[in-house]
């Protein structure tokens, strides 16, 4: 059986530049000897199922885009149970994942790293309610929800300023959850929470923001936001920064079960998209999946 790659893009993924380099990395495998099936299809139901439909007959999955191309591919993996090496060209956004694991951006020099594999890396993935990847974060409260106020101009002009002006409206106006969060060797706590972030490393966009806890998943909750929590929201805005903040509780885990305790509707975005509805489970499942680099870290 030949080695064939899939070779999975969003046509949209760096401003539509990512059928370009799908076809520029086909060609660069062919020169070293693998063929390769490109996938893309409208509509993320429709991509999932073509993924899933064409594993069968690949030796790894290269994906072209940003973390949310990244994980309509991861779930669908999760979804056939696949196990498979990744490689990814970072053309997003938002490239959270590819930082963490110092990818490169260049396209050019991505396709280079697929070609060659110097390394590969086993990577542990976040599953929400068994069906569904979180590939770099989940998010829900009042941030999350800004985060939709917040324009494509007023990002482009004001960068990560654009949020905090949007959270500094909302100061006062929007209250704090009574969020569940349900532990499986730690019981369960009812925490006030403006803004939960879990993410599936210590950082996020290249920030540092919490101590090393490998194979597990790690939750922040901004527990308030009013005119003394100002200076470490900007901190955190600015730098990533949240392991002082008396504002934020950290927590870590393998596995959780989080609901609203009052049964407030409460919207949860996956790594930039808005995604289910609490309650949700959580699960971290450690080594998911080889993903291919430049050198193995932390």
């Amino acid at each position: 059986m030949a080695t064939t790659y899939g070779i999975f893009y969003n046509g949209q993924a760096g401003n539509g530049q990512a059928a370009t380099v799908a076809h520029q990395t086909a060609q660069a495998l062919s020169n070293h000897g693998i063929e390769s099936q490109l996938l893309t299809t409208p509509g993320i139901p429709r991509a999932i199922a073509l993924i899933k439909q064409t594993l069968p007959q690949l030796s790894a999955l290269i994906v072209i885009g940003g973390d949310g191309t990244l994980n309509v591919a991861m779930t669908a993996l999760i979804q056939a149970e696949a196990h498979i090496r990744i490689g990814v060209i970072p053309m997003g956004t938002v490239n959270n994942f590819a930082t963490r694991y110092q990818l490169p951006t260049d396209p050019q020099a991505a396709i280079e790293l697929i070609c060659t594999q110097p390394a590969t890396q086993a990577v542990g993935m976040l599953v929400c309610n068994q069906r569904r990847a979180v590939v770099s974060s989940l998010t829900f409260g009042n941030l999350a929800d800004i985060s939709n106020e917040v324009r494509q101009s007023e990002k482009q002009r004001f960068g990560k300023l654009s949020y905090l002006y949007r959270a500094i409206r909302h100061m006062g106006h929007n209250k704090s959850l009574p969020i569940r969060y349900q532990f499986k060797h730690e019981g369960s706590h009812t925490l006030k929470t403006w803004f939960c972030l879990i993410t599936t490393t210590k950082s996020v966009g290249g920030h540092v923001y919490s101590a090393s806890a490998p194979g597990k998943m790690h939750i922040s909750l901004l527990n308030n936001i009013g005119w003394r929590q100002v200076i470490p929201y900007i901190w955190f805005a600015l730098t990533g920064n949240l392991q002082n903040s008396k504002a934020i509780t950290q927590l870590t885990a393998t596995s959780a079960r989080i609901t609203s305790a009052t049964g407030q509707a409460v919207t949860t975005r996956i790594d930039g998209d808005p995604a289910v509805k609490l309650p949700i489970e959580l699960t971290y499942l450690t080594d998911r999946f080889e993903l291919i680099v430049p050198t193995v870290i932390e």
